[in-house]
């Protein structure tokens, strides 16, 4: 097609003299417009032209005869739009009007129907050719093959929304139900049907979810969801084929012959041949080797066909899906593993419990036989042994009650039994049963509360977080100062407790307060690293906060909020 700038019956007639030179000139011209030519239709699928001398609405273009099977009649007074999606014939229109009103570029995108009557995006674009007086003589234009960019803004789009359905699956029945989104998603951009067969908690493979993009086939969906997917000894079914071998299949043409050659049985046969399967492909969902279930895609209504490109993105799909699903599962086992460890604490707790009863027993009547006997000089080592008896004992017992709290606490049985406390009254009674110990430690111990601060709490749990607190401060500040503090600040009680040990980093004071976390290594330091994690939760319980000021090497302030009032 020649350039309309470079026509050669648009040159004015030369002198006589210089016809030779003219011939030269044309013949030049002619060369150059077939070179531009080749050129344009080498950048371009489809190039076009309209006719100022005929009807500036109808393009002429051989190519996009060749292209679309439009004959150049039936491309007159705007059936070229016919060629377009249906979709995309508005805008397209628009477009095109807008331009031939302001003489501007035309330029926008469409779905352009190819001669076997599949759609390709193209990129459409189109210039004003000028004439001396400034009015459109034609306009020249191109359409470009972007199918291969969009197809891949598409799934793009598909893969970051699938992303998305998949971040919100936490455990086995979110991933099922976003396993089932996703084949929704699927019939609207991939394919008529979606099946997805998935591998139970039992071993067994499971048809969870089979969609239709025709509502009206739902009664036949649910036939094929029906159906089995558990492999055979030697499977021939595509799902089949992946569960039990975990390979992918790509059937570009299924015809009659393939579905008899892949049916299970005559029922099996019957019903894909009710779907109308013309194409299909299949990819397992694997994750670490394992094979976690099956991506089923079916075309039966359009003239598109899978291909490698379709395959491999179904399989990037199905990667997605089985690490969702592997994470699922992962996470439900770590739940399982966190409850059968707090179970067995709470038996383990109840069960250490018991023999510590009678031993404390047996110290106390220990204790009485010394001193009905004080002449005795066994009298003082006896006494210190039954008295380290005691202490460990009760530590003992303080630990069994910690995991107690704990398991209490995951199975959601912890509660509170409020009552009206004298807050400073319990700081004195707690400080003074640590009083020993500090002296024991060479720690200086200071107590400094009001005469009464009175408010709504657990008397037992708030003796129980100063008591983790200033057992906390006794392991990792000895011989330091410790201080205790309880001030009322109007409708708040602040209870604060400051040792100087060897503090605590930055890094570790985010997660202090986390079940077991420990800021040191047991090695030189004991407990459970549970003190702070119950103390948190019991703070929280009653409405309050406890907050941690610390630098490694020069101690660590705890500061504990408790309301007074409660609405």
């Amino acid at each position: 097609m020649a350039s309309p700038l470079l026509d050669p019956s648009r040159v004015s007639t030369p002198p006589a003299g210089a016809e030779v030179a003219l011939r030269e000139e044309v013949a030049q011209l002619r060369q150059e417009a077939e070179r531009l030519r080749r050129l344009l239709e080498t950048a371009a699928q489809v190039t076009w032209s309209t006719n100022p001398a005929r009807d500036a609405l109808a393009p002429i273009s051989p190519s996009w005869t060749t292209f679309t099977g439009q004959t150049e009649e039936q491309m007159r007074n705007q059936g070229w739009l016919l060629a377009l999606h249906p979709d995309d014939r508005a805008g397209a229109l628009a477009a095109w009007e807008r331009a031939r009103e302001g003489t501007q570029p035309f330029a926008t995108r469409y779905r352009l129907r190819r001669v076997d009557g599949a759609y390709v995006w193209m990129l459409a674009r189109s210039i004003p050719v000028l004439g001396p007086d400034g009015s459109v003589h034609e306009w020249v234009g191109t359409c470009i093959d972007i199918q291969a960019q969009v197809l891949g803004e598409e799934r793009a789009a598909f893969l970051a929304r699938a992303s998305e359905l998949f971040a919100s699956s936490l455990d086995a029945s979110a991933t099922q139900e976003s396993l089932a989104s996703l084949a929704n998603l699927s019939v609207s951009a991939l394919a008529d049907w979606c099946i997805v067969d998935v591998l139970r908690a039992d071993g067994h493979f499971e048809r969870v979810q089979v969609v239709s993009a025709d509502p009206s086939q739902a009664p036949l969906a649910a036939t094929v969801q029906r159906l089995t997917p558990v492999p055979r000894e030697r499977p021939v079914y595509p799902p089949a084929v992946a569960l039990a071998t975990g390979r992918s299949t790509l059937a570009t043409e299924v015809t009659d012959a393939v579905m008899q050659s892949v049916a299970q049985d005559a029922d099996h046969l019957e019903t894909m041949r009710r779907v109308g399967i013309r194409s299909l492909l299949t990819v397992p969902i694997m994750a670490r080797g394992h094979i976690l279930g099956a991506l089923s895609f079916l075309v039966t209504t359009s003239s598109r066909r899978y291909g490698d490109e379709d395959l491999r993105f179904a399989q990037e799909l199905a990667n997605l899906a089985g690490l969702a699903v592997d994470n699922a599962r992962l996470l439900q086992g770590a739940r399982e593993a966190i409850r059968l460890r707090d179970e067995f604490l709470s038996v383990a707790s109840h069960e250490l419990k018991t023999p510590l009863t009678p031993l404390s027993l047996k110290l106390q009547a220990l204790s009485r036989a010394v001193k009905s006997h004080p002449d005795s000089p066994l009298v003082p080592i006896i006494e210190a042994h039954v008295e380290t008896g005691h202490r460990q004992v009760r530590r003992l017992t303080e630990l069994m009650n910690d995991l107690l709290d704990v398991s209490r606490i995951s199975a959601g049985t912890f509660r509170l039994q409020r009552e009206e406390v004298d807050v400073a009254e319990v700081v004195r009674e707690v400080a003074a049963t640590f009083a020993p110990r500090f002296v024991l430690e060479h720690c200086e111990f200071q107590v400094e509360a009001p005469e009464s601060v009175r408010g709504c709490f657990d008397r037992v749990r708030l003796a129980q977080v100063l008591d983790h607190l200033l057992d906390n401060a006794l392991k990792y500040g000895p011989g330091t100062p410790v201080s205790v503090r309880l001030v009322a600040d109007g409708p708040v009680a602040r209870l604060t407790v400051r040792d100087g040990g060897i503090g605590i980093s930055p890094e570790q004071r985010p997660r202090l307060f986390e079940r077991y976390c420990r800021a040191v290594s047991e090695r030189h330091y004991g407990g459970l690293g549970l003190g702070l994690y119950l103390t948190r939760t019991i703070v929280e319980a009653e409405g309050g906060r406890v907050s941690l000021d610390s630098r490694l090497g020069e101690g660590a302030t705890f500061m504990v909020e408790l309301p007074l009032t409660r609405s």
